[in-house]
This record gives structure tokens, sequence and C-alpha cells, in this order.
């Protein structure tokens, strides 16, 4: 008996300075610099968010943030990397629509469960995505181009990035939609994909807004709609989907903080208030939105519902296409 108490005052001095521990390390946050995985190359969308906020974000956390690069099989490789880190609070994780919604429910043998693997921290920000033709194609609208595609069925191509990208998922979701067959030429990226829509091998392509305009722009491709829920200030004459003919669609690519889920409590709200702050500065709002970018503040539970939502719209349309990667 006096073995066992012993035993057991051990264990409860040792739960003690363990508690004592952690709220010290919490309270001591952050104490050095953070890391920030983006588990994409640098010069595409997600590098492009990822640095303008976390520039943005190392005010309110009073420490310089690092960007990490790490690319590899659409995202997955940098997400098992921030997976796999020090649950302490100096690796964060840029999480994207692809990496956290649909390549789970896209690809067979995923390292990594967004739902137990990785705490959702806070959202930073959203961007539509634009129908692009060539400047001479002959579609004039949207709704052509579906007519096209109906009364021919497999007659037009559409690129993307990627299998998994958002130009992929996004346009597979405007084939359901809109009852048309249409065929995937996936590249190594959205800029061989641009080149040949601007060249001609391709019929259309779904691209972000921010990469899109410049193109727009310069007048070597044509806007027919874009996917968000209400036309863009900076493509003011561009309707959305649901006035060009596709009524209900509107899909975004979306961008967060996560950390891996074990991160102490504390500092998990240490980060989505400094999220929260970064994201109150009409500076940078003004940047972002000049961009083609749409700030997304939510507090944590916020977040957290709004990628449950994702989770389960990028899976059922997944399942209703029938995609899936090996």
């Amino acid at each position: 008996m006096k073995r066992f108490a012993h035993a057991f005052s051990i264990a409860a001095v040792s739960l003690l300075f363990g508690c004592h521990s952690l709220t010290y390390a919490a309270s001591d946050y952050p104490s050095k610099n953070i890391r920030a995985i983006i588990p994409f190359p640098a010069g595409g969308i997600n590098d492009t968010v990822a640095r303008l906020f976390f520039t943005q974000a190392a005010k309110a956390l009073g420490k310089e943030v690092i960007i990490d690069n790490r690319p590899g099989a659409g995202g997955m490789i940098g997400t098992r990397v921030a997976v796999d880190s020090k649950p302490d609070g100096y690796t964060v994780l840029l999480g994207a629509a692809s990496t956290i919604s649909v390549a789970p429910n896209l690809y067979k043998d995923v390292k990594y469960n967004p739902s137990t693997d990785l705490i959702a921290v806070g959202g930073i920000a959203a961007v539509p995505s634009v129908m692009l033709v060539n400047k001479d194609a002959a579609f004039q609208s949207l709704q052509a181009l579906i007519e096209q595609a109906r009364q021919e069925p497999g007659s037009l191509n559409y690129g993307s990035a990627g299998s998994g990208t958002s130009h992929h998922v996004q346009t597979e979701m405007l084939a359901l939609d809109a009852d048309i067959e249409i065929i995937h030429v996936p590249y190594q990226g959205g800029a061989p994909a641009m080149t040949d829509l601007i060249g001609g091998q391709l019929q259309m392509l779904l691209e972000p807004l921010p990469t899109a305009l410049p193109h727009i722009e310069s007048g070597r491709v044509r806007p027919l709609g874009i996917t968000q829920k209400d036309r863009s200030e900076l493509l003011p004459a561009v309707p959305t989907f649901d006035e060009a003919g596709v009524p209900g669609y509107e899909a975004t690519t979306w961008f967060g903080v996560f950390v891996p889920s074990d991160t102490p409590a504390p500092i998990v709200s240490f980060l989505s208030q400094a999220i929260d702050t970064s994201l109150e500065d009409p500076a940078f709002i003004k940047d972002l939105q000049q961009r083609g970018i749409t700030p997304m503040p939510m507090s944590q539970d916020q977040f957290q519902a709004f990628v449950n939502t994702q989770n389960s719209l990028w899976k059922n349309v997944i399942t209703k296409a029938k995609l899936q990667i090996p």
C-alpha cells in the first residue's frame, strides 16, 4: 500500500510539473522565429498568398515567419512534413482547399488525415476562379461554351495545373452542374496550361483570379464567368457562373493556417488572435483585394465549421464525378 502511495505521489508531482512546464512554454510563446510550410513551389498562388499574409502576420506575432516551400505530390508531401513536425507552435502550415478538402477524397493513399492530424487555426483568404478562353475563340459567353459541349460531348478540352488542383475539381464541378462532358488535360503547373490556352491548344481554363488578371488585361485571353457568388470589382463586366447559366454554382480556392494536432490550446489561441489582428489592417485588406484576393477572417470555430463544409462539398463532387487517383 505504501509502495502504491509513493508511486501515486511521484505521478502527481510529475503531472504537476508537466502542466507547469506546458503553461510556461505557452506564456513564453513565441520566443523565436516561426516556420511556415508552404506545400507548393514558389511563384504560384499558394506561395503568393502565404508570403503576403505571413509578412503581415509577423507584425502581430512579434517574430519573423520563415517561408519553407516543400512542394511535391500535389501538396501532400509538405502537408505531411507539417503533420510530423513538433507540435510547439513553431511550425505552421498553409493549408488550402486542394490539400485539406480535395486530396484526402481524391487520392487512395494519403499519408495524413486533416481531421485528426491537424488543427484548423484560422482562415486567411479565398480567391475565385475565372473561366478563360483564347482571345480568338468563337465562344462569346459561358452559356455558348456549355451549349457547344452539350451538342458535341467530348469535343472541348480544358487544362489544369494538375490532377486534384482547383483548376481540375472546379471544372469537374462545372461539368456536373451543367451536365456536360469535357476532356481534362493536366499539366505540371498552371503556367504551361496558360501558355497552351493562349496558343490555342486548349479550349478553356478555369484560372484563379490573381493569376488570370495579367493575361486578361493583356488581351491574350477572354473571361466568360467568375466562380464567386458576386461579381468582382476588378472584372465588373464578367458575370458570375450563376448569372451565366449555371444556377447555384460557387467555388473558391481558400487558404488557412493549420498546426499539428497536439499543439497546446494556449498557443493555438495565440495564433488565432494573431491571424485576426493581421486581417484587421485596412491597408493590408486593400492590398489583397486589389490583387483579386478576398480576406477570410474567421474565429477558430467558424473556420473549422467552414473546413467541414468544404470537405463535404468536394467529397460529393469527387464521388459524383467518379474521380480517383492511385
